[in-house]
């Protein structure tokens, strides 16, 4: 399956379904949520997990900067437009291992293995990093794929159902 159904899979899900299934992602979540959290303000329907970052740890959010290279930067209550109707803090970025854990969205999964929207960033980021990675999806996104050898698995992956650990 392309991205783009992908895409609309999740976005296709309704508002009081969303809701439920993201209060049991978040429920999975909550322990694993301590320290410097990288997250993101979901566009496109992805899981929003923001809110309870917010409540849990210093909050970091992603900005894109040139060579397809990402950064995150401590969320100050401000935010700009950024690339790919982002939202983007504005400051400066902290060194990739000040980050405890990092919450990745995705487009689908299969297992540990997580397929973006296609450009890499997420994956040249996670390779600097020691933090813990956590996949957050909707089960409407799993599908069988090969992962490329430059993608990055994640440590643990969340859906509302289901939660996969690499051991």
């Amino acid at each position: 399956m392309g991205r783009k159904e992908c895409i609309e899979r999740r976005k296709s899900l309704l508002q009081e379904q969303r809701e439920k299934k993201e209060k049991a992602i978040v429920k999975k979540l909550l322990p694993f949520l301590k320290g410097n959290i990288a997250a993101y303000v979901p566009i496109k329907g992805e899981v929003n997990v923001f809110d309870i970052c917010l409540q849990k740890g210093n909050v970091y959010l992603p900005k894109m900067i040139e060579n397809y290279e990402l950064e995150f930067i401590p969320y100050s209550g401000n935010l700009v437009q950024g690339t790919f109707q982002t939202q983007e803090p504005i400051g400066t970025a902290c060194d990739p291992n000040d980050l405890d854990v990092i919450i990745v969205p995705m487009v689908s999964f299969c297992g540990l293995h997580r397929k973006g929207y296609g450009k890499g960033y997420y994956d040249r980021y996670l390779q600097k990093t020691n933090a813990l990675k956590i996949g957050v999806a909707f089960d409407v996104q799993e599908e069988e794929f090969e992962p490329q050898s430059h993608d990055v698995d994640m440590d643990i992956l969340i859906t509302e159902s289901k939660l996969w650990r690499n051991e």
